[in-house]
């Protein structure tokens, strides 16, 4: 069991506050209160204790003893890496519903002087997975006397912020047992309204390609460059023609960005031109089909470039986000979720242009990724300045608890 420290009774009955309506007074057979306490206190120690992508094991076996202790699932499937998908089977049939939740965090120092504040130098939970983590903690003491219909799979998804892990996930073979009927996930967002409920049907996450594109020649004396192939000019050529080529592509109902990221060349002599450097970009676009135009025409110039000056050329890609697409039969059951919650309901006409790997599970299956308000005024993700609000906890679990019995039917 979780250590409980008093000093999250007053986020634990500021959450009991935000309950109203038609919502039980508790998740099981104990006060609603002290599961709130448990899950803040959860939260407190998944915030401290965070892990990079592809290194979440402490993180997964944290969550595996919490759902043990607490709520114990009908099974546990193991997935790739760290990832694993904990199975409650309901009392009648009905179909499979999946619930994401990321496991890793940043390589973000912080910066914030909390009592659980990060005990890992330069990394954080900054983008509030481990707010999503305990949000599907929720969801599972809400299941524990099982759900009345379906099937539902809570997945603890690794490598999120790389891009790889719910593909890897979805094509693990042990990913047959538990195949959805619809998949949902939420992401907090900082700059709406606390608990408001952002949709949008179609692409809801943009597509997102990181390439590294490395030129390389023969090094020289700074004096006489000339004998010597120097990517220098070269690289800033490209830089600037990746903005032209952003321009050609861009339009008000439909944005395209192209951002240089990381450049990397030389060494801190005066006598040294370099011989080998590289530039990465990332692509964006709500249309998959766009960021492949835009690459196809970025490296075909930076293969113009690396010729004109006498370099050899070679690419990388670092990371690769699909769109991710909203069914519209998963958006109107996150609207009635929503509503049965009582929670505001907003939908957008863009998509936001950060990537998520959530879409290589739309890609597959039904379903929805939808926003929840963190606050107007919240630090924004990635900064690392931010920290989930745990007052966040009670309206996310409500409109998944919601999901959990509507889509199943």
């Amino acid at each position: 069991m979780l250590e409980y420290d008093r000093s999250t009774s007053r986020a634990a009955a500021t959450l009991v506050g935000l309950f109203s309506g038609n919502v039980p007074t508790s998740f099981g057979d104990q006060p609603m209160v002290n599961e709130l306490d448990q899950l803040v206190a959860l939260r407190h120690w998944l915030h401290a204790h965070p892990e990079l992508s592809r290194q979440e094991s402490e993180t997964a076996q944290h969550m595996q003893r919490f759902l043990a202790d607490n709520a114990p699932p009908d099974k546990i499937v193991p997935l790739a890496g760290a990832g694993f998908a904990a199975v409650y089977n309901g009392m009648a049939a009905g179909r499979t519903v999946m619930f994401r939740a990321e496991l890793d965090a940043l390589p973000i120092y912080e910066v914030n002087d909390l009592p659980y504040r990060s005990q890992r130098d330069g990394v954080g939970h900054k983008c509030g997975h481990d707010g999503h983590m305990t949000i599907l903690a929720g969801l599972a003491l809400h299941l524990r006397d099982r759900p009345q219909r379906g099937r539902v799979v809570l997945l603890f998804q690794p490598d999120e912020e790389t891009g790889t892990g719910a593909q890897a996930c979805a094509t693990h073979p042990n990913f047959a047992q538990v195949i959805p009927d619809f998949v949902f996930a939420l992401h907090n967002l900082p700059g709406y309204t606390l608990g408001q409920v952002i949709v949008k049907e179609g692409v809801f996450a943009s597509a997102v390609k990181y390439m590294a594109i490395r030129m390389s020649g023969k090094e020289s004396h700074s004096a006489q460059p000339e004998t010597g192939a120097s990517p220098a000019f070269a690289l800033a050529e490209l830089t600037l023609a990746a903005r032209e080529i952003q321009a050609q592509f861009d339009d008000p109902s439909a944005y395209a960005l192209i951002v240089p990221v990381f450049t990397q060349m030389g060494v801190q002599s005066s006598g040294v031109c370099p011989g080998s450097g590289e530039v990465h970009f990332t692509l964006r676009a709500g249309d998959g089909r766009m960021v492949a135009a835009m690459w196809r025409d970025l490296s075909e110039r930076a293969k113009m470039i690396a010729e004109k000056y006498g370099l050899l050329i070679e690419f990388e890609t670092k990371e690769e986000f699909a769109a991710t697409s909203n069914a519209t039969e998963a958006v109107q059951l996150i609207k009635q979720a929503a509503k049965a919650a009582d929670l505001d309901v907003t939908t957008i006409d863009h998509p936001f242009r950060w990537g998520e790997d959530f879409g290589e599970l739309t890609q597959r299956y039904p379903g929805g990724l939808f926003g929840i308000g963190a606050g107007i005024d919240h630090a924004d993700l990635h900064n690392p300045d931010f920290d989930f609000p745990d007052t966040l906890l009670t309206p996310a679990i409500r409109i998944f608890a919601g999901l959990s019995v509507i889509a199943p039917v």
